[in-house]
């Protein structure tokens, strides 16, 4: 797999996807924004900066770290280090990735 783009992200905004770790039951959680950055060029500059958001349903929680996520429509999968950001309303949590 190359450099992840936003490009990439576009066509799964709003799309389910699932935390899978080693032997346990996935945990389900949905792409809820797509945030890219405008930045000069600089040398060595792969791709454009941007994050990605997804909120968790309530009860449960991941600390921040690698994690293996699978896009449930096309199994399309990639490992990202995601961050719990805050919560949701629905007592979930919302988490960000980001890519420079």
């Amino acid at each position: 797999m190359g450099i992840l783009t936003v490009d990439e992200f576009h066509p799964m905004a709003g799309g389910n996807f699932q935390i899978i770790i080693d032997e346990q039951p996935a945990v389900e959680i949905r792409l809820s924004e797509i945030r890219a950055q405008q930045v000069r060029d600089f040398p060595g500059k792969l791709r454009e900066p941007f994050s990605l958001f997804f909120e968790g349903g309530q009860g449960v929680f991941c600390p921040q770290g690698n994690y293996r996520l699978r896009h449930a429509a096309s199994g399309w999968e990639a490992e990202m280090f995601i961050v719990p950001v805050g919560e949701v309303p629905d007592g979930g949590y919302r988490y960000q990735a980001v890519f420079n």
